[in-house]
């Protein structure tokens, strides 16, 4: 079953969080910071246990994240993952949200549910209000993903004004050395990041 969070369930998502966060799968988040978000947070359950828990994130008028995205290594492969996915995604629909994106070190699971890869730096809200203070900020291996809730809403994000992203793009995280920004696809070229 899926359904909203209740501030019971935020030690269960931290739990999860911190098991994934620990494999260096997500990143950290305190259990203060899920309670103070628990409203945001969807979660899936198994008889009468969280295994799976996901988290919506608005970040600008058409923009939203899905985050914390984790489900249990015993309750994998039931589409938990996907269906918490889905609830997000329904949700920031009703807020008239148009374009959904996750942060991710596995883009293929994603791109299997409608997802896109897209250049972090189209992702200017996010990298300008998260990546600032985030522990891997000097060295970022993470690929952003988008999916359209309205056909044709990501078509900015997929091919974006050049010029907009070269205006922004020094503040776009660096990759770590060797890793392409989009996977193979031939990169934007907007800026190179060198080692100071």
């Amino acid at each position: 079953m899926i359904r909203r969070a209740r501030p019971a369930d935020a030690p269960a998502i931290h739990a999860l969080v911190h098991r994934y966060s620990g494999r260096d799968l997500l990143l950290p988040r305190p259990l203060t910071d899920i309670y103070e978000r628990i409203r945001d947070f969807w979660v899936a359950v198994e008889a009468g246990q969280v295994v799976g828990c996901a988290a919506l994130r608005i970040w600008w008028h058409d923009l939203a994240e899905v985050r914390s995205l984790a489900v249990a290594p015993e309750a994998e492969g039931n589409g938990y993952g996907a269906r918490l996915v889905d609830a997000v995604a329904a949700e920031a629909k009703r807020y008239g949200v148009t374009n959904l994106f996750a942060l991710t070190r596995i883009p293929d699971w994603f791109e299997r549910r409608g997802f896109e890869v897209v250049d972090r730096a189209v992702l200017y809200h996010k990298v300008w209000g998260d990546c600032a203070s985030c522990p891997k900020r000097n060295a970022c291996d993470e690929v952003a993903v988008v999916r359209p809730l309205v056909p044709g809403a990501a078509e900015r994000l997929l091919h974006p004004d050049r010029q907009l992203v070269r205006l922004v793009a020094h503040v776009v995280p660096p990759r770590p050395r060797g890793v392409p920004e989009r996977p193979d696809r031939a990169p934007l070229p907007v800026f190179v990041h060198e080692d100071r």
